[in-house]
């Protein structure tokens, strides 16, 4: 695989990322079997991100709208439930995940400095 700027390492860089948050919060409580589980999760997750083709329509559209230059920069919804990742469900479905990823880095998009409702024509400063 070639990971000059390759979206789907950026991904998985930052999947690993909160693994390894999820192993600090596990420590912090216990050795908490959810936090266990989400770490293993999240690197599951991150490896088989890496195996998707270079042209999977997930990875592109989370490039259109999650990405700061090469870096991977999900929204809030998109950042929280990636966190959160089989925390509460082990049964959680790779597939169906990144699907849901998809649809809430979307929707965060949408969001970003609509705080004040929508704007007459050509009065939006973030159109």
């Amino acid at each position: 695989m070639d990971t000059r700027n390759d979206q789907r390492v950026a991904i998985a860089t930052y999947l690993r990322s909160l693994a390894e948050w999820r192993l600090r919060k596990a420590e912090e409580y216990d050795r908490d079997a959810r936090n266990l589980r989400s770490a293993a999760g999240l690197r599951e997750l991150a490896a088989y991100i890496e195996g998707l083709p270079e042209d999977d329509l997930r990875v592109r559209r989370l490039r259109e709208v999650a990405f700061t230059g090469d870096e991977f920069t999900p929204g809030q919804q998109a950042a929280y439930e990636a966190g959160r990742f089989r925390f509460h469900h082990a049964e959680t479905r790779l597939d169906a995940f990144l699907d849901r990823v998809v649809e809430l880095a979307e929707a965060d998009v949408g969001e970003q400095g609509r705080f004040g409702g929508i704007m007459p024509p050509g009065d939006d400063p973030w159109g």
